[in-house]
């Protein structure tokens, strides 16, 4: 065409786009293979030119390296934002927010804040410790890391600070106190490698018995790596919410990440597109809120730990026979039904034995067979529990009720052993005024971040039987914290009495093993390995 530059990249050859030598040696900066089938790209490569480059492979026929080369090689990320702004903000084609992904890192959240971070199911997250990291420092300004809310009244905000101030001092003692006594109590290795593991362990028991006094303001930091998509859908989300920390925290990481991915971005917060989604969220979450507090505001105060398993498909775990023939035969869902109904059932349990293989460790996993067989908990405990196990993403329906202090809590063995129910009590006492108060003055969401760790709430979610094996035998292995170790512990308990074939497959769900001695154990192995990079 005339006037068109030379593109120094790629020729056109009859009907053929070839790749230039020039090209080849682009490619090689950019690509782990320049003429194999299966490559990866370099962190050099822009992720908005090959974002635009596989969001051409629909329209045209070519390798994804010429299409790369061909348009979007001299024009840059100019051309190739262009594209991505008419497919995703023009076309609305969501799937191409899919082919961007983001790392970002969210500071100073409350751990209210961070369950609303990992709310999407669709990113990764990781988030500080309670279980290895003491919480008794204070900042250059003189304050605990706590969350303080910023649209409380003067004199409440004061309170706040003060009743806060007061729990951190508590936990702070508490902590130290506890660790002294547990390394007393268990006595100093002699090798260097087993204190190092004998240290690490007893610091994880004191903070596993005393992060119950925690408040839910305890401030921490989140990391997140997800595609655009997943991005977009958690700011949404965010703005969404009621509590004001979510929505401006959902601003900021609009305002970060559209320094990175603003092709991707552009629509979140128009009135017509992202700004009507997350009016429609709210709009309908306040009309709920009416009506469940005109219809179901009655609280039923349960002051023990409940597990309860509400419901499952199917009653008799037998019937996935056919769903685990369909894969490997050639009949319809509705003829293996048929054929499995006329089987003896010792034929039906040899072929349900024969899916569940040969497990060597707990990542050998059924195969997807074991996906239609679903269970419906409920489950009152532990705020610290829930935090640790509202993180798995292969869940339906996880969703949890407002945090108050009407189930109770529950004093650990250790802390009573240490002789430290009174400071444990007393945070509680500090905690439950406080909460009152807030609520009193019509802060109900912020009076959320009074609640401690160890007052118990309630939340319901589905889980599949694959799902189950990686959710059982993680959440009860050893090393775990004891809290969610033992919801999870009933829950296994619960499942085998209605599907106990499944159960039995699970074989690396831990039952009995002594926590202090395998979490040593764990440690030791740990520091073993350290020590092996090092020659």
């Amino acid at each position: 065409m005339p006037g068109k530059k030379t593109n120094p990249y790629v020729r056109q050859h009859d009907e053929q786009l070839l790749i230039t030598k020039t090209g080849q040696k682009y490619l090689n900066e950019l690509i782990t293979d320049a003429s194999g089938p299966v490559y990866a790209f370099y962190a050099k490569a822009s992720p908005l030119m090959v974002a635009a480059a596989m969001a051409r492979l629909s329209r045209r026929g070519s390798d994804l390296r010429e299409i790369y080369l061909d348009e979007f090689a001299q024009t840059g990320e100019a051309d190739a934002a262009g594209l991505i702004h008419r497919v995703v903000t023009a076309y609305g084609d969501d799937s191409v927010q899919q082919l961007v992904g983001m790392h970002l890192v969210v500071e100073d959240a409350s751990n209210l804040l961070t369950k609303l971070l990992e709310w999407g199911r669709f990113a990764g997250y990781l988030e500080q410790s309670t279980r290895y990291v003491y919480f008794d420092q204070k900042d250059h300004r003189g304050q605990y890391k706590y969350f303080t809310p910023t649209n409380l009244n003067v004199s409440l905000a004061k309170r706040y600070r003060a009743d806060m101030n007061k729990i951190f001092s508590l936990y702070s003692k508490m902590v130290h106190e506890l660790t002294d006594y547990v390394r007393a109590r268990t006595g100093e290795p002699s090798t260097e490698r087993e204190k190092i593991a004998w240290r690490g362990a007893t610091k994880a028991q004191a903070c596993d018995a005393v992060r119950a006094v925690l408040p839910v303001a305890t401030k921490s930091t989140v990391g997140i790596f997800g595609s655009s998509q997943a991005i977009e859908s958690l700011i949404l989300h965010l703005f969404s919410e009621s509590l004001l920390e979510a929505r401006v925290t959902g601003q900021r990481i609009l305002k970060e990440a559209r320094k990175v991915i603003p092709a991707f971005l552009e629509r979140t917060d128009r009135p017509d597109r992202g700004g009507a989604i997350a009016a429609y969220r709210a709009q309908t979450r306040e009309a709920v809120k009416a009506l469940a507090y005109k219809h179901a505001s009655s609280v039923k105060s349960e002051k023990s730990e409940q597990v309860k398993l509400l419901d499952w498909w199917p009653k008799d775990e037998i019937e996935l026979v056919p769903h685990m023939l369909f894969e490997q035969s050639n009949q319809a869902t509705v003829d293996l039904q048929k054929t499995v109904k006329k089987m003896s059932r010792k034929d039906r349990e040899a072929i349900f034995d024969a899916y569940m293989g040969r497990r060597l460790n707990r990542r050998h996993k059924p195969g997807r067979a074991v996906e239609m067989a679903h269970y419906l908990w409920e489950i009152t405990a532990d705020y610290g529990a829930f935090r640790d196990l509202q993180r798995h993403r292969v869940v339906d329906g996880f969703e949890w009720q407002h945090l108050g202090i009407n189930y109770g809590y529950e004093m650990p063995k250790l802390v009573k052993d240490a002789k430290l129910e009174s400071l444990f009590r007393r945070c509680f006492e500090i905690s439950e005024k406080l909460y009152t108060a807030l609520t009193r003055a019509n802060y109900q969401d912020e009076a959320q971040y009074a609640t401690l760790f160890g007052h118990r709430m309630r939340y319901k979610f589905m889980l599949n039987a694959r799902a189950a094996f990686h959710f059982h035998e993680l959440r009860t292995s050893p090393q775990g914290h004891p809290g969610y170790r033992r919801v999870v512990g009933k829950m296994h308990q619960l499942l085998s009495e209605i599907h106990p074939r499944l159960c039995k497959a699970m074989i690396f769900v831990n039952k009995d093993e002594d926590p202090e001695l395998t979490r040593l154990a764990a440690e030791l192995a740990t520091q073993y390995k350290l020590e092996l990079q090092k020659t």
